[in-house]
């Protein structure tokens, strides 16, 4: 009997260590950087903090990402883990690329104003803004199962082909052309995404969240009877050119398109509902 205890002590306390190493399930399967650049003012700021933190909660409570905030000049705390300086944003990526692992998921938001000068697209930062190609520069080499850019911003089209990659999957609020006006697309995004729920049943792809961000983008614009100044892209083929609007199979006089096959095939990752 007391041999029989001691075996059964001893699987107890088994069970009860955890395990540190380099297999430990502790380290985040899915990994978010949200980038919010220089807001210029408090009306923006407020609006920036509000779609930052809709976007985190849907990203925390719904989908498990594990998530970091760089915000602005100020940091916004406790929203923020950091003012979103360039060497921060730096730091960041490098950080994500030592945690990724061949079977994670990479997200990437960028929320602000941009701009494009005939020859280079920037992003505002405090201090020195970020330009698309050296945006390209510091993701290039990521590997991992899973890579999704939000490009919000204005000008975000111009940040489309230096960040193209295969197996990567690029939005951009707006096309490669003189779209320079603040965007609806983050709020929309935000809508959209607030709405979509584990408990709802449904199955959303990438591609399909997509669409939902661009029909919402839509109703703005026709809500306030204005003609619409951004016209999303999604680029999922590595080429550097987006599409408005993908088809994935035929639909009528309608041909599958270049772009939309990975973002189809590629579903959000919500949490398991405990019943």
């Amino acid at each position: 009997m007391q041999r029989l205890a001691l075996i059964l002590l001893a699987l107890l306390l088994a069970g009860n260590r955890t395990t540190a190493g380099p297999h430990a399930e502790a380290v985040a399967k899915s990994h978010a950087l949200i980038v919010v650049g220089l807001p210029g003012d408090g009306e923006h700021e407020k609006l920036f903090a509000d779609t930052a933190r809709q976007w985190r909660e849907w990203l925390t409570d719904s989908l498990d990402f594990e998530v970091t905030v760089l915000f602005g000049r100020s940091g916004q705390p406790p929203l923020a883990d950091a003012p979103a300086t360039r060497a921060a944003i730096e730091r960041a990526i490098a950080d994500l690329k030592k945690s990724l692992r061949a079977d994670h998921r990479l997200w990437i938001f960028f929320l602000g104003h941009g701009d494009y000068d005939g020859e280079r697209a920037s992003f505002h930062l405090p201090g020195r803004d970020l330009y698309a190609d050296d945006l390209g520069k510091l993701f290039a080499g990521i590997a991992c199962k899973e890579q999704v850019f939000w490009m919000t911003h204005a000008a975000s089209g111009w940040f489309l082909k230096s960040l193209s990659a295969k197996g990567r999957i690029v939005i951009t609020a707006t096309s490669a052309d003189e779209e320079f006006n603040e965007t609806e697309f983050p709020q929309a995004l935000a809508t959209v995404a607030g709405k979509l729920r584990a408990d709802n049943g449904e199955k959303v792809s990438i591609l399909k969240l997509y669409r939902r961000a661009v029909a919402e983008v839509e109703v703005r614009f026709a809500a306030d009877k204005r003609v619409p100044t951004e016209h999303a892209q999604l680029d999922d083929n590595g080429d550097g050119i987006g599409t408005e609007q993908p088809v994935v199979e035929p639909d009528g006089d309608k041909k599958p398109t270049a772009d939309g096959q990975l973002a189809a095939r590629t579903f959000l990752p919500f949490r398991k509902v405990k019943k």
